[in-house]
């Protein structure tokens, strides 16, 4: 009973780091701003291109990242969690403390569906979504927990995110965008700290290696 208990916190722990490095409420005030004008019907069903591509991106890479980074570019698992880390600080730090720009999304408006699906999910999937931090995430979980916890903490992430971006227009509606702001910066503090304990773990594990 006890290895249950343990293997659900373990994937609960994947589950939180999974969705705090995909930040859906830090990206979902930006998509609902790039659908204005959208029906309900095809925002939903660009939300779900949008989250069935990202999936796919972060599957494909879970399984085939650790052997592009281990056979072809020669890079060990701490050398990915020092430059995982340092990303992770790195974008948390300019998206703190510097302003963000006012962005301008008008050229997503008038756009056919078709042309509008083809269109966002390039930035909208990756890398707004998945990125490079993201990636390097999942592979160094994998690489702690195994392939079967990580591939269950990613179905939940997503899953959790379709539910969040089904109701997208309700969910802005009664929080409203400032506490979906504040959710955000949250989540990068918590992004930062686990870009902190990559790169202390990748570090420790180096001189260990090489006393």
């Amino acid at each position: 009973m006890f290895g249950v208990e343990s293997q659900l916190h373990i994937l609960l722990l994947a589950v939180v780091a999974i969705l705090a490095v995909l930040n859906p409420f830090g990206n979902l005030p930006q998509f609902i701003s790039m659908t204005e004008g959208l029906s309900a019907l095809v925002r939903k069903k660009l939300f779900r291109n949008i989250l069935y591509t990202s999936f796919v991106i972060v599957i494909v890479f879970l399984f085939l990242g650790p052997f592009i980074m281990t056979y072809l570019f020669r890079v060990s698992i701490n050398d990915l969690r020092i430059a995982g880390g340092l990303l992770l600080i790195l974008v948390s730090v300019k998206k703190l403390l510097l302003p963000a720009a006012t962005k301008d999304f008008s050229h997503y408006q008038g756009l056919s569906e078709e042309e509008l699906l083809s269109r966002s999910l390039v930035p909208m999937a990756f890398p707004m979504l998945v990125g490079p931090g993201t990636l390097s995430t999942v592979v160094v979980i994998a690489e702690e927990n195994g392939l079967y916890i990580t591939s269950g903490a990613v179905c939940v992430a997503f899953v959790f995110m379709l539910i969040l971006f089904h109701f997208a227009a309700t969910i802005e509606k009664v929080l409203g965008k400032l506490v979906l702001h504040v959710f955000s910066r949250i989540a990068l503090v918590f992004i930062m700290a686990m870009g902190v304990k990559l790169i202390i773990t990748g570090v420790k594990a180096i001189f260990s290696l090489n006393p």
